[in-house]
């Protein structure tokens, strides 16, 4: 379509509703009735023709916009399950697992060379009792007591996280996805309330970047405020390419919280 065709076609669209799209989009304000927002905006014919031209573009302009944010693709998908059922190399064999109450999981695609991480941690909620605070690593943790385990901060670094779908043995619920510093990140709540676990709730903030195909995972019983303010402050360290990984033998694995 040329430009006097667009013009023309333009030209032809009822003024109310190119207002009216504007109004709806946040681009105009309110304007009295609609004979008056007629008389106000379009006052004149080369007045007239101008102000729906560049009305109509902008209306365009920021229909477009929010279409793009809205086709974001992650490559961490979050899939819905009642139930997931796998296979788990353990030493004596291939077993069988089944977790009865999870509700998601998670896979991680990525084509790009996988790389190994550090994480240098420089503010926590309290004392690691695995690793320390202002030094690079590939795991802190303080383990609490009883029901308690404040935080848990891994990094994938030896584990293929290809082709695995990774699980929570309770109802877990999404509550955000964004983009974070290069990361993809996603955040989930869990209720283990009768279940096997001793928390009855945890937080987990999982980290993945498909531009290096690496994986840091922060859970823990506290707050998602505090694993947040644990992740922004933290400083990562992405390595040179991993070539020999750790092959468990499975396609599935559990991120839930645990010990040591």
């Amino acid at each position: 379509m040329n430009a006097e065709k667009l013009q023309r076609v333009i030209g032809e669209i009822d003024s109310e509703y190119i207002i009216a799209a504007g109004e709806r989009l946040g681009l105009l304000d309110e304007m009295g009735s609609s004979s008056k927002r007629t008389e106000e905006v379009m006052n004149g014919k080369i007045l007239r023709k101008l102000s729906k031209t560049a009305l109509l573009a902008a209306v365009i302009a920021a229909a477009l916009a929010v279409t793009a944010l809205a086709i974001v693709v992650f490559r961490t998908k979050v899939q819905p399950a009642d139930g997931l059922t796998g296979t788990w190399n353990a030493k004596d064999g291939n077993h069988t697992v089944y977790f009865e109450n999870a509700k998601l999981y998670m896979t991680f695609d990525s084509d790009s060379p996988r790389h190994e991480v550090l994480i240098k941690a420089n503010w926590l909620p309290s004392e690691p009792t695995v690793g320390s605070l202002g030094v690079y690593t590939d795991y802190l943790s303080d383990d609490g007591e009883g029901p308690i385990l404040p935080y848990n901060i891994n990094t994938f670094n030896k584990t293929d996280i290809q082709g695995i779908r990774y699980c929570f043995n309770g109802r877990e619920t999404l509550v955000k996805q964004d983009e974070w510093r290069g990361f993809e990140r996603t955040e989930i709540e869990v209720d283990y309330t009768g279940t096997p676990y001793g928390y009855e709730t945890a937080n987990y903030l999982i980290l993945f970047s498909p531009e290096n195909n690496c994986l840091i995972y922060i859970g823990g019983t506290d707050s998602m405020q505090t694993l947040e303010k644990i992740a922004e402050n933290l400083e990562i360290k992405v390595g040179s390419e991993i070539t020999e990984l750790y092959d468990a033998g499975s396609d599935i694995a559990w991120f839930d919280l645990g010990r040591g």
